[in-house]
């Protein structure tokens, strides 16, 4: 692949950027240089941004673990976090089949490509199912469908404020004060789903308006939260059900979501979300079944089954729990003598 160079500043425990000159960095493929950090990309276990800012976590020669965090200036974050999906998912892939061929199953191995990020998704013993879930992207695409990839779903995935499977998006608090002869302001960026959203944009409009300056930035942020990214798209209606079931309100929510999968009959991450309604209102038993549908839907949806999971611990479905932890490869610890007894 063409090296990727970018510039970059590193960031402080709070976010802050450090220095005023930025430094550089590139990615030839193989190794992020991040100015004298030299990092291959098979070590690195976490490669995760928020517009232009990243987090890197890579583990050394020894086992230790390192984290470097550090805000883009200039070049494009977007394709620098796509080409390192891409890079490690393949040196995993590759790496977990040379195992299975050394073991003398490489016919167990199965992977295919992510049809948002390129990234290679492992799913050796995995069953099939219509969708895939990337964990380098974090998105669900449907497999097989007669349109094609379905672009729009590469702008779904978990809200990182409520948990649920919505269509997260940047949005900026900013407060505007003065007092006397003190005046300044508060600005901050923000990633989460409009229907979270809603409650900070109202919360701001109403500490804006005594000193008026801050309104538009207000009312903007408003809009963007009640209509920018619901109407015509994808899910319609997805952000008022997912607030329905925010508020408890059980019944609207399986209502909404249900429209919603009348025109999209197979969607995982949809299901996953009447899955943690039902969760809240400790219905272990109608999250555990709305649960497995998601998993069926797409069978190596790591929320959904980490959810299922905890739902067969609760219910004691012992069976369940093993065989779906087996799956997984999650090795469990052997009982001891006295627990036995």
């Amino acid at each position: 692949m063409e090296s990727l160079r970018f510039k970059f500043k590193w960031l402080d425990n709070q976010g802050n950027e450090a220095g005023f000159l930025s430094k550089k960095g590139s990615f030839d493929g193989q190794t992020l240089v991040l100015d004298d950090v030299a990092l291959p990309a098979a070590c690195l276990t976490t490669a995760e941004n928020r517009g232009k800012r990243f987090v890197i976590a890579a583990v050394d020669g020894e086992g230790q673990a390192h984290q470097s965090l550090f805000s883009i200036t200039s070049g494009s974050p977007e394709k620098l976090k796509a080409a390192l999906g891409v890079c490690r998912s393949r040196v995993w892939a590759e790496t977990h089949r040379d195992e299975l061929v050394k073991e003398g199953k490489a016919h167990e191995f199965r992977s295919i490509v992510c049809p948002h990020c390129q990234a290679t998704i492992d799913l050796t013993g995995m069953p099939q199912s219509p969708q895939v879930y990337c964990p380098f992207c974090h998105t669900i695409g449907t497999l097989e469908s007669s349109q094609g990839p379905i672009k729009a779903e590469a702008q779904y995935r978990l809200c990182d404020h409520c948990g649920m499977y919505s269509k997260p998006r940047r949005f900026t608090i900013f407060y505007f004060y003065f007092l006397f002869v003190v005046y300044g302001y508060s600005q901050q960026e923000t990633w989460r789903c409009p229907a979270c959203m809603r409650g900070e944009a109202w919360k701001m409009l109403f500490g804006n308006l005594l000193f008026v300056i801050g309104v538009p930035v207000a009312l903007t942020q408003l809009f963007r939260s009640y209509g920018g990214t619901d109407i015509g798209s994808l899910f319609s209606g997805l952000d008022a059900a997912n607030l329905r079931a925010r508020k408890g309100n059980l019944a609207g929510a399986i209502e909404a979501y249900r429209r919603i999968l009348t025109e999209h009959p197979v969607a995982a991450g949809i299901k996953f979300n009447i899955g943690q309604a039902a969760l809240s209102k400790n219905d272990l038993a109608g999250a555990a079944g709305i649960l497995e549908h998601a998993l069926h839907d797409c069978a190596n949806y790591q929320p959904a089954a980490a959810a299922l999971a905890d739902c067969y611990e609760r219910l004691g479905e012992t069976n369940k729990l093993h065989e779906l932890r087996k799956q997984w490869g999650i090795e469990e610890e052997p009982e001891s003598a006295e627990a036995v007894a």
